[in-house]
């Protein structure tokens, strides 16, 4: 049992380390949009399967390709940063999902509103970590503040919880996660975001936003309760289908949904404040 035990971290420290890798080649190195983009587009494509997949084990039959198509194809628009191309997409999206419906003859409430549901909570929320990298030179810094807020977020939510953890947060949706370990990554998340606020101030040439103090720390507010929120959302959807992990697209860590929960809340939140602090 200690050998697997230790076998499991293992097999999660590789994955994690291995994608932080990738990622921060894709989101730093010039010229690297395209890749970025794309390995958002395939991680949007496999979050919709896993929505859908768990829509099915609740006997709902969404519509799956068609979701997955159109849902992908409103996060790939991304790309070109254009908020009235997302939106118009996600609308014609909307119209297609519901024209497959009802030719399929499936006159079911549940599925056509899982399928809209999922271009909206993955392809249109998975449009904006796209977008938020293609805003000008501050757009890999935003992205990297993006993973500094919600990965120190879940990472101080599980060791304060794991520590003094008592009182539970949500013990239908998540039994345990605690109020303590909410409050510990919302303060995890507030320090991360003021280390980027550092980082700023002394590397100047990484063009991390011209933010104040007081601005960095609000990002760290609302970014850390944005991801916490996705984070037990997603935990709602798997507990009512009896589903421990919405996949194992991430060795060790589970699908892409669980792993990208918090981020797909919080962009959109990032991406639009960054605008208004403009």
């Amino acid at each position: 049992m200690r050998a697997n035990n230790h076998g499991g971290v293992l097999l999660r420290v590789i994955t994690g380390v291995t994608a932080l890798i990738i990622f921060l080649f894709a989101i730093w190195m010039p010229g690297m949009r395209p890749l970025f983009t794309a390995l958002v587009t395939i991680l949007v494509f496999v979050g919709l399967y896993e929505l859908f997949a768990i829509a099915r084990a609740k006997k709902i039959s969404p519509e799956t390709i068609g979701g997955m198509l159109a849902g992908t194809i409103v996060a790939l628009s991304g790309y070109w940063g254009n908020t009235l191309v997302i939106n118009f997409l996600l609308y014609g999206g909307c119209l297609l999902v519901a024209a497959l419906h009802i030719v399929r003859g499936q006159y079911a409430v549940a599925g056509l509103a899982g399928t809209i549901f999922g271009l909206v909570y993955v392809g249109w929320f998975g449009a904006h970590m796209i977008m938020l990298h293609g805003l000008g030179d501050n757009g890999p810094a935003l992205v990297t503040l993006l993973f500094a807020t919600v990965a120190v977020t879940d990472t101080g939510a599980f060791f304060v919880g794991k520590a003094i953890g008592r009182h539970k947060l949500a013990p239908k949706a998540s039994p345990g996660k605690t109020w303590e370990g909410a409050f510990g990554g919302f303060i995890a998340s507030v320090i991360g975001a003021l280390c980027m606020y550092a980082i700023s101030q002394k590397y100047p040439e990484l063009h991390f936003p011209n933010w104040t103090f007081w601005h960095y720390a609000y990002a760290g507010v609302v970014l850390s309760v944005a991801s916490q929120i996705g984070d037990l959302a997603e935990s709602v959807l798997k507990r009512d289908a009896g589903m421990k992990d919405s996949g194992n697209f991430f060795p060790g860590h589970g699908g892409v949904l669980d792993r990208c929960d918090g981020f797909l809340f919080a962009a959109p939140f990032l991406y639009y404040i960054a605008l208004f602090f403009k």
